[in-house]
């Protein structure tokens, strides 16, 4: 795969990050289009891709490869969710010591749709949940058949069917209730994205009109922002499928909208986006201390809104301030993670764990 594939995909992580903080730290807006839900769909379409690609091109034995990608994805996952599941337990914070287990051992997404857990400050780690258990479990199928890709290629294609019925038609109620937080049947867009890995060495792919018009790409953004607005069920299935279009630009020769190719280049953009499982560990506990102890006792709590008139509407809208101001730090305190914890760690890779 090309260089600039990589550069593209950590664009593409910033604008799935951008869509959930935006779900989060401007829900008033987020909500009206489901930015959080397709932000973490992008996230488990690139996963799928990445980690699938890297997993078929390793050779030499079942047990050192296994090992060596459950190793690496350990130094890169564990260090800072470990800590922030630390920190909070430290301060005390409740949902925390009630269900220290699940998030210990990435269950928390079971527990959440289980005991109906209400939204707080570490709730976006289902997510993360349903990757380490992705990650546990994909390389043992990709690497035990690795040898015979037209069979992983149909039961690429059987998991996406599958999933995407329980979605739809809900053909299993008695797991109905772990739809949108389990690893089946969120495995979809994991699965989406290593059917991409296939589709990439595809010549006919490759060279298709849908790959190679700009009009499309425009057709498709359009396309996507209508779904997401509209209140429907189609959404589960067609969404991993867009993200998956937009990774197999990235990873071949980008976007012909000279636009979009050069936001997706742009240095600072792919920054953010290589940072961004650190803005995504952190943003929601920033939140949480952030309003709880300074926004609103001193400076939200403190203005008084029926002295403001017409603008009294904007005690409302705390999102307008919330927003910026928490996006930046957000992603100053993600840079300084990545720069003083992650990057130390993540050097150990090749150092134990050499591909």
């Amino acid at each position: 795969m090309k260089t600039s594939y990589f550069n593209q995909i950590d664009g593409l992580r910033f604008v799935a990050i951008i869509l959930v903080l935006i779900d989060h730290f401007a829900h008033f807006i987020g909500k009206k289009f489901h930015a959080g839900y397709y932000g973490v769909d992008l996230f488990f379409v690139i996963s799928g891709f990445l980690i699938t690609n890297i997993l078929l091109q390793q050779n030499g034995s079942f047990k050192l490869n296994y090992l060596n990608f459950i190793g690496r994805r350990i130094l890169r996952i564990f260090p800072i969710y470990y800590m922030m599941i630390f920190l909070m337990y430290l301060c005390n914070y409740q949902p925390v010591h009630d269900y220290l287990i699940y998030f210990l051992t990435f269950t928390y997404n079971y527990a959440h749709a289980l005991y109906l857990i209400p939204i707080n400050a570490l709730s976006h780690f289902w997510s993360l949940a349903v990757e380490e258990q992705f990650y546990i479990l994909w390389p043992i199928f990709i690497l035990t058949f690795k040898s015979k890709p037209k069979l992983i290629y149909t039961i690429i294609l059987m998991i996406i069917i599958i999933c995407n019925i329980q979605l739809f038609f809900n053909i299993f109620p008695s797991i109905s209730r772990y739809n949108y937080v389990g690893l089946f049947p969120q495995a979809n867009a994991l699965s989406t994205g290593a059917l991409g890995v296939f589709l990439f060495k595809n010549k006919r792919v490759q060279d298709s009109y849908i790959m190679k018009s700009a009009l499309f790409e425009y057709f498709v953004l359009i396309f996507l922002l209508l779904i997401l607005l509209i209140p429907n069920h189609d959404k589960f299935i067609l969404c991993p499928f867009i993200s998956l279009y937009f990774v197999l630009k990235c990873s071949q020769v980008g976007f012909k909208s000279l636009r979009i190719n050069n936001f997706l280049s742009n240095k600072t953009i792919i920054y953010i986006g290589a940072i961004s499982y650190g803005i995504y560990v952190y943003h929601l506990p920033l939140d949480y201390f952030l309003t709880k102890y300074i926004f609103n006792p001193l400076f939200w709590d403190k203005i008084n809104f029926e002295n403001l008139g017409k603008l009294r509407v904007l005690e409302l809208h705390p999102w307008l301030i919330k927003f910026p101001v928490y996006s930046i730090l957000s992603f100053l305190l993600a840079h300084f993670s990545y720069k003083f914890i992650e990057k130390p760690i993540l050097t150990l890779k090749d150092k134990y764990f050499r591909y």
